[in-house]
């Protein structure tokens, strides 16, 4: 989400808890798909649906304006040909190393994914998604991470 910091504001406003912040811009599917357009190489698209490549990573944009609601998701392998330490690793990934993209699993596909409401999505979280679906994608089978964030060191 896109925010700004209101100049001024009293110690009455923050008492009342009254928002010191203003939502500047609502992300929407139009803008969302042409960024993608623009930064990647599709391979087929149709309303609230984009097949693209995104530095060489197969990815697909799916966006629902009436249920407010957009994912990027990238698919990795078959699910139920993995060993159970690999699973266990996907989970400790989703709860250590995934930023707000996650490891997801659907009609036995493992997918790199990222889930967002549309209408809240800032610019810099859709560049942020893109670079962390393709981070988890490629980092699956080593350190099953969507970007530089560890939270396994923190007590």
């Amino acid at each position: 989400m896109v925010l700004k910091i209101m100049k001024n504001y009293t110690l009455k406003s923050l008492i009342e808890k009254k928002s010191i912040v203003l939502n500047e811009a609502h992300m929407t599917q139009e803008k969302m798909e042409a960024y993608v357009l623009q930064n990647a190489q599709v391979l087929g698209e149709e309303e609230g649906y984009i097949l693209f490549r995104f530095q060489g990573i197969k990815m697909a944009l799916i966006s629902d304006k009436e249920h407010n609601r957009m994912r990027i998701i990238a698919p990795i392998t078959q699910y139920s040909n993995l060993a159970p330490k690999i699973k266990d690793s996907l989970m400790h990934s989703n709860f250590h190393l995934a930023l707000d993209a996650r490891y997801a699993v659907s009609e036995d596909t493992l997918y790199a994914a990222f889930m967002h409401p549309l209408s809240t999505l800032a610019q810099e979280d859709l560049e942020s998604a893109l670079k962390q679906v393709y981070n988890l994608h490629l980092s699956f089978g080593k350190t099953y991470s969507s970007g530089q964030l560890d939270f396994t060191n923190k007590k």
